[in-house]
């Protein structure tokens, strides 16, 4: 018997996300989510308008399933929290880092769960202004780090057999090239100035 043309079994929105997350986030094309699914490139137009679409689908997937810190944690405890998960999701999910940079919009999952840490920080006597931006740039910052340790590990394996890529002084320490660079040390500097700023409102 002939099946009648329609929606493949079994194929949801979801399902479509998580292929784009396998099959990379950062680099995943329709036709490669298709190909993945065992479906016509053009099904996929039933569940998804575009890429940007799907991309921005793939990330909430991703933001739904990841750890995220309680929100009634201390300020601090509770930023740091924010950028582990997003180092975690980062490890998980390879390219993560530069595909969230680069989304045309933010996940709906990730809004609502930066509204719940905004009020946090409000309940702990950050300005509105400053918890959201306090937020924002942990996410960023963590994003950015993380794309540029990434940056730096294909430099890094570009000059394997050679010396390393000449840099600043400053620059030239284990602490930039290896694990998170300087994440933790720009974190800090930036939860010290929140506190000043924090108190001094």
């Amino acid at each position: 018997m002939d099946r009648k043309p329609g929606r493949p079994r079994g194929l949801t929105v979801e399902v479509i996300a998580q292929a784009a997350l396998d099959d990379g986030v950062a680099t995943f094309s329709m036709p490669s989510v298709a190909r993945r699914l065992g479906v016509a490139h053009s099904g996929l137009y039933r569940y998804v308008e575009d890429r940007d679409d799907l991309l921005v689908r793939a990330l909430d997937l991703a933001i739904l399933g990841a750890d995220w810190p309680d929100a009634g944690l201390p300020w601090r405890d509770l930023l740091r929290g924010i950028g582990e998960t997003i180092w975690q999701m980062c490890q998980d999910h390879h390219g993560l880092d530069s595909a969230a940079l680069s989304a045309p919009r933010s996940p709906r999952s990730v809004e609502d769960r930066i509204q719940s840490y905004i009020e946090t920080l409000q309940s702990q006597d950050f300005v509105l202004e400053d918890a959201a931006v306090s937020v924002e740039f942990v996410i960023t910052l963590a994003l950015t780090a993380s794309a540029e340790m990434r940056r730096l590990q294909k430099i890094e394996a570009q000059h394997e057999n050679g010396p390393r890529l000449p840099v600043l002084k400053a620059y030239d320490t284990e602490e930039v090239w290896r694990g998170r660079g300087w994440y933790a040390r720009k974190l800090d500097i930036v939860l010290d100035g929140l506190e000043h700023r924090r108190l001094s409102s």
